[in-house]
């Protein structure tokens, strides 16, 4: 991959890569934007490019690119260079799921070195699995920063991405600080954070923010379909709008076949609700917490590394878990009644987040009048901050579908 295989962020691109060609890295830069955007994807193209073999000194900043060829820019992608670390958040099921995914990889690559007669070890990256109680915990933080001071080659620029900043809590904020106050030489640290409101100022002014907005939905359609020539051109539309311009949601649906089926399954729910009684609100409640369950291990190919500490994770964390699928359910459901509220203002609008659902929307859209969008809406956001803040999960699902069922005239 390259930065011209990235889609959109032309901004993000063209500061980056003239800071690659002056060889000139400030030692703080802050990625933000939502979740899945393309922030990680761009920060390991930076530290590949800066890093790469066969960068030119003398080259045009619209060129700059790594050649995913040599020794660097290999084991960057695979996470084996020594001088580019990542931390993330983790819960301690997390940690100790990963530490245990990470021997069992480690041991079968040992195994086949030996068979193969080789010696050198090469470490595949695990994917990031992000769950509500994950913090990122000073340890890490300590480790990254050790190999910070460690001596490097002459042309080597010590790099390290520290995903979802804002989960730092104060001790590990403040331990960070120091090393953003007096950092090695050519050394950058890239944090990202789709929340940087949370961050401390005291780190946020030390970094070059980089604010990565939505792909443009023609540009992600034009991917998506070289991507996948399989889907048709209505699928790839429909899945493109509903990623709200986050071409990785959008790659991922696209990707996994089951995750699409559980949308799928997510929007039948909600066009169905003025059909339900109040009383069975506590059953579709029940109906939406399985869907959470499934959309959380359906985000992982079956059979991969991810996937199987997705499984463990949800049979040892099985409230945090269900907790961050919901979230991630409830943002689709605020889609939904956008669309609604949406077609109430400008009935011919074709701006829908939902484009493959129109005609049940136009319907919906009868129903409900502008009085009920508002109640929804503001209903939908409630239910995220109590989700966050640890609320009881079965009750609040429960409270939000009997409060949507209650929005139709024939239950009012």
């Amino acid at each position: 991959m390259s930065f011209a295989d990235i889609v959109g962020h032309e901004t993000p691109k063209q500061i980056l890569r003239r800071a690659i060609a002056s060889s000139r890295l400030p030692t703080g830069y802050l990625f933000i934007g939502p979740p899945n955007v393309g922030k990680t994807t761009t920060a390991l193209e930076l530290v590949k490019a800066i890093n790469c073999e066969a960068r030119s000194a003398n080259v045009d900043s619209a060129e700059v690119d790594p050649c995913d060829k040599c020794e660097r820019c290999r084991r960057i992608a695979d996470g084996s260079f020594p001088y580019f670390r990542t931390v993330f958040p983790t819960s301690g099921a997390l940690r100790e799921e990963i530490d245990k995914q990470r021997k069992r990889q480690q041991d079968g690559q040992l195994a086949a070195q030996e068979q193969a007669g080789e010696e050198e070890e090469n470490y595949e990256g695990l994917e990031l699995i992000e769950i509500e109680d994950a913090e990122i915990h000073i340890g890490h933080v300590r480790q990254m920063l050790a190999n910070a001071n460690l001596k490097a080659p002459g042309d080597v620029w010590k790099t390290y991405l520290v995903q979802s900043a804002e989960k730092m809590n104060d001790t590990t904020a403040n331990h960070f600080l120091k090393m953003l106050e007096e950092p090695p030489p050519q050394t950058t640290f890239i944090l990202t954070s789709s929340r940087p409101s949370e961050l401390p100022d005291t780190i946020v002014s030390r970094c070059q923010i980089i604010d990565f907005g939505p792909v443009p939905l023609a540009d992600a359609c034009e991917a998506l379909a070289a991507e996948f020539p399989q889907c048709d051109g209505q699928q790839i539309q429909a899945v493109a709008a509903a990623s709200a311009g986050r071409y990785g949601w959008a790659y991922r649906m696209l990707s996994l076949p089951a995750l699409l089926a559980d949308r799928e399954e997510l929007l039948d729910l909600l066009a169905a609700l003025p059909t339900y009684q109040l009383y069975e609100g506590m059953r579709q409640a029940e109906v939406l917490l399985d869907l959470a369950g499934r959309w959380f291990l359906d985000s992982y190919e079956p059979g991969t590394t991810s996937r199987k500490t997705a499984e463990a994770l949800m049979k040892k964390t099985q409230d945090y878990v269900l907790r961050t699928a919901m979230i991630q359910l409830v943002d689709q459901i605020l889609s939904w009644w956008r669309d609604i509220t949406v077609l109430l203002s400008v009935p011919d609008s074709n701006g829908l987040m939902n484009p493959d659902r129109l005609e049940q929307l136009e319907e919906l859209a009868s129903v409900y009048d502008m009085q009920a969008c508002r109640r929804a809406l503001h209903w939908i956001d409630e239910t995220r901050a109590h989700l966050r803040a640890n609320a009881n999960l079965r009750r609040t699902a429960e409270l939000l579908v009997i409060k949507l069922i209650s929005l139709s005239p024939a239950k009012a």
